[in-house]
């Protein structure tokens, strides 16, 4: 056999994958000489090359460090000082080979009431395990964060040390006219002063020309125009130089966003070489188990997270969080989170909800991980992100939990060979949602996903993907508009496997090669490396009415401006469980009494149904739906009592308020129930 029919059926291989029903996806494939190539926009766009997300860059495998110090729990009172006065004479040893030494933590209970901080480079601390069998950190006390990487516990900005201060050298500017996403190389002004080497940071403006065409300036809440990115905030993206042929610059990693000069201009896009920052490298966290109390609770009132990373080039792997809310936050640059697990045993309460993992850097890779709870967003992104970001093969269970980046213009995001089985993956148009959250993701990639459902949005002038996905398509308008609704982003082979198993995986392979997959824990791009998939979407059983069908607002996240007593007894949730023997209650003192139901979409309705649980009390109320960032009326009245039916003309509902007035005693509501009657 020759050397080109040698390639030729390697490629056919590669092409196939594991399916003989797979079929190659249009925006990425192999070539016959089993090379990728990508599809691109009509001005160049192409999907990016991901594999540069990771610990080191990529395909590095996290390091094994010796233990240095062993700390044994002491079964009475805090050991949190014990714990962190060993971290600390680590962090007074020298640097070899980029470490100082670990911290091992033999099996048992640590009684932990404050914050471990690791403010130096190269330490590890690692338990015997993050089963109930290994170490366990049991969280009390104050409010606070399990463990922080880095210091001050700080989201530190790119091309600034830790006081904020810029230390910009050399600067320049863009002169190309449209420089795309995915590309590695752009055109500058003047390139002298620029070095192989070198870190710059690219700093794309808001202006008022690019919100005005991503249609951002248009949005209101109740009369009071909200900002979405204010103009003069930068998009910053963090590089090093590869190469300079006259005055074009070609860098590391490939850019996560496109620069059109016409949206960008006075000011254009700078890049200014930088000093490398002074930030926390090469910490790792280890088989631990930190444990905090089952608590029925909104977030906002959750007292503890779990794990914050505010350094670069760091790790995370095998922990397993119990009860944690915003349980992780990647605050630095190219961290990994393998096989970290958490775990909610709780629905969080209201509808505004916490992040499992929280990306709020680049170049970071979450992997193998697993989170299990009701209303939470597993993973978000913060604003002005760039990539690449990638999550890998995890597996997020959750009624009306979802993968949705969160705010305010986020970029290059893959989520490769992930199942939700109970929620959604969305690249959307948040519109006026917190605080004008609005167009949340752009150059999204999901990749053989599994979910209930996808809502793939392409912002003006850019491309999100749901390539070889399964789940169901959904359309809907801006975030709490009425019209028009926003069509579908790129979909492509959807409900059908494409060829190639991980994008990711792939990308790595073809650029550092198959040691690169073996080195974070894959033999191979191939289906058996992904267990999840086999994994079935879940069931939903629906409450519904006899005579007007399903309850819409069943198990739907709710908000009340009060609970009586202090515990969640008689929750706003208590009202949407459909069980006739829990009922929403408030204080006696209270003059006024609200509760709002959010549909986590546009849903239509044209009746409800609610029932006072302690006999007639209710004297005044009012219900009202907000549409087009307003609240209209369809309903008021001076009784409710038991079973009380109202129906009025259909309605596209966001959110929808009870406002109870006036009552002759604190109110006590067993169920309100949403319908689209017939």
């Amino acid at each position: 056999m020759n050397k080109l029919t040698t390639t030729f059926l390697l490629a056919f291989i590669f092409s196939i994958g594991n399916s003989v029903y797979a079929q190659n996806s249009e925006w990425v494939k192999y070539n016959q000489k089993g090379k990728l190539t990508y599809k691109t926009t009509p001005a160049g766009d192409q999907i990016m090359d991901f594999s540069h997300a990771g610990y080191l860059g990529g395909g590095v495998a996290l390091p094994t460090i010796t233990t240095t110090i062993t700390v044994k729990p002491s079964g009475t009172g805090d050991d949190t000082k014990t714990i962190q006065a060993a971290i600390d004479q680590v962090a007074k040893m020298p640097l070899k080979n980029g470490f100082r030494g670990a911290v091992e933590l033999s099996a048992g209970v640590f009684n932990c009431a404050s914050s471990i901080i690791i403010s130096e480079s190269g330490i590890v601390l690692r338990g015997k395990g993050s089963d109930r069998s290994g170490t366990t950190i049991k969280m009390s006390g104050d409010p606070h964060t399990a463990i922080v990487i880095g210091k001050g516990n700080t989201k530190v900005a790119l091309g600034a040390t830790e006081d904020t201060n810029q230390v910009e050298q050399t600067t320049t500017r863009f002169v190309d006219s449209y420089v795309p996403f995915g590309a590695k190389s752009f055109n500058v002004a003047n390139a002298k002063g620029f070095k192989i080497g070198d870190t710059i940071a690219i700093y794309r403006p808001t202006t008022d020309a690019w919100v005005h065409f991503m249609e951002m300036d248009n949005m209101y809440r109740e009369g009071k125009k909200q900002t979405w990115v204010g103009t003069g905030r930068e998009e910053i993206s963090k590089r090093i130089v590869k190469a300079i042929s006259g005055n074009r610059i070609t860098v590391d990693v490939p850019l996560a966003d496109s620069y059109d000069a016409k949206f960008l201009m006075p000011m254009g896009v700078k890049v200014a070489k930088i000093k490398a920052l002074n930030r926390v490298t090469h910490v790792g966290i280890e088989d631990l188990h930190i444990q905090c109390e089952p608590l029925e609770s909104s977030y906002g009132n959750a007292p503890y997270a779990g794990i914050r990373v505010g350094g670069d080039d760091c790790w995370v792997k095998n922990v397993f969080a119990e009860e944690t809310m915003n349980t992780t936050v990647l605050a630095g640059d190219r961290i990994t989170m393998q096989r970290v697990k958490i775990k909610h045993t709780y629905t969080n309460l209201g509808a505004s909800k916490p992040a499992d993992f929280s990306l709020e850097g680049s170049q970071n890779l979450i992997d193998r991980c697993e989170a299990t709870g009701g209303n939470t967003y597993f993973v978000w992104t913060s604003s002005l992100i760039t990539g690449p970001n990638v999550v890998l093969n995890s597996t997020f269970r959750g009624i009306g939990s979802r993968i949705q980046p969160h705010q305010r213009w986020a970029t290059g995001l893959l989520v490769d060979n992930c199942t939700i089985a109970d929620g959604n993956i969305d690249f959307m148009n948040r519109g006026i949602a917190g605080s004008g959250h609005g167009w949340t993701m752009a150059w999204g990639v999901a990749w053989k996903c599994i979910a209930k459902s996808y809502i793939i949005q392409n912002p003006p002038g850019t491309v999100n993907w749901a390539i070889g996905c399964i789940g169901q398509r959904e359309q809907t308008a801006r975030l709490f508009d009425g019209s028009p609704i926003i069509p579908d982003g790129n979909f492509d082979s959807h409900g059908k496997p494409v060829a190639i198993q991980s994008l990711y995986l792939a990308q790595l392979q073809e650029r550092v090669g198959i040691n690169g997959l073996k080195n974070i824990g894959y033999q191979g791009n191939t289906k058996s490396e992904f267990k999840n998939k086999t994994i079935a979407l879940s069931p939903f059983t629906p409450d519904r009415d006899s005579k007007l069908g399903i309850n819409l607002a069943f198990e739907r996240p709710v908000n009340t401006n009060n609970v009586r007593g202090t515990t969640r007894e008689f929750g706003g949730e208590r009202a949407l469980d459909g069980n006739d023997k829990t009922y929403w209650a408030v204080n006696d003192e209270v003059k006024q009494a609200t509760l709002e139901v959010d549909m986590e979409g546009p849903v239509l309705i044209n009746a409800l149904k609610m029932s006072e649980a302690l006999g007639q009390r209710i004297e005044e109320y009012k219900v009202e739906v907000q549409l087009d960032s307003k609240w209209i009326l369809v309903d008021k009245g001076t009784t409710i009592g038991t079973d009380k039916t109202v129906k009025f003309p259909s309605i596209v509902a966001w959110k929808v308020k009870l406002t109870i007035s006036k009552f002759s005693n604190y109110p006590a509501l067993k169920s309100f129930g949403l319908y689209l009657s017939k």
